[in-house]
Parts: C-alpha cells; sequence; structure tokens
C-alpha cells in the first residue's frame, strides 16, 4: 500500500541536512510509513529534478550526485520508478560524464532493449554503439 508521493523539496533537504527541521519530519514520515507497512513512491520526474537541483543548485560533483540518489534505495520504505533504469542512469551519468537526461535514454534503450537511440547530439552520444547519431 502506499503512503504517498515524495516531492523533490523534500528530498533535496533530506538529502543536503539544509533545514534540520524538514529533515527530521522526512525521517518522521519514512517511520510512520515502516509502522504502517506502506511504502513512499518516488517518480521518474522527481528523480531528474533531484540530479539537476544537486548538481546545479548545489554544485556538487556527478559522483556525489550518484552516491545520493543511490542512497534512497536503501530506504526500506521507499519505491522509485523504474528503479533499474535510474541506478543504470546514474552510473551512465557519473561514469561518463553525461548529462542525466541523455544517461536516463541510454539507460531506457539497454534495458528496454529498444534500439538505436536516434538522436543530432554528437557530443554526448557518438561513443555509444546503441545510438545513432544523424
Amino acid at each position: 500500500m502506499y503512503k504517498g508521493i515524495i516531492d523533490t523539496s523534500i528530498l533535496i533537504r533530506f538529502l543536503t541536512g539544509d533545514s534540520a527541521e524538514k529533515r527530521e519530519k522526512f525521517k518522521k514520515l519514512i517511520k510512520e510509513a515502516a509502522t504502517e507497512n506502506s511504502v513512499l513512491f518516488i517518480p521518474l520526474i522527481v528523480i531528474i529534478e533531484l540530479v539537476y537541483v544537486l548538481e546545479k543548485i548545489y554544485k556538487l560533483p556527478k559522483n556525489e550526485v550518484r552516491e545520493k540518489v543511490e542512497s534512497l534505495e536503501t530506504l526500506p520504505v521507499i519505491e522509485i520508478e523504474s528503479d533499474d533504469i535510474v541506478l543504470d542512469a546514474l552510473r551512465l551519468y557519473a561514469a561518463e560524464n553525461l548529462k542525466f537526461g541523455d544517461a536516463m535514454i541510454l539507460a531506457k534503450s539497454r534495458i528496454s532493449g529498444i534500439r538505436p537511440v536516434y538522436t543530432f547530439d554528437k557530443k554526448d552520444f557518438r561513443k555509444f554503439p546503441e545510438a545513432v547519431v544523424m
């Protein structure tokens, strides 16, 4: 049973700790969900926003962004939409120095088997065999 959907603003406060009060509210929500045997859902758009804010606003390096977002998977009451794609995209994002959106496209292609990825983006896609730069 779902307790609800988590918004980006809550995850930012939790992962950065820049508001102790808001971080504690989220921890309380996690405990409530665990007690109720329910799940807090994180949609893909929230993950995309989260990566953007951590990288562009908080100026965190890609490896640190990856670690923070991946740490959400350790919370037993959290369910991330398409977590297999998100985890692969985070790996590509950090290891290959890609924009997260491009990493999500490649991860979706790899996991779903839908190929090729057609693009005009020579810079980011030229080194991936599943991509066709037009």
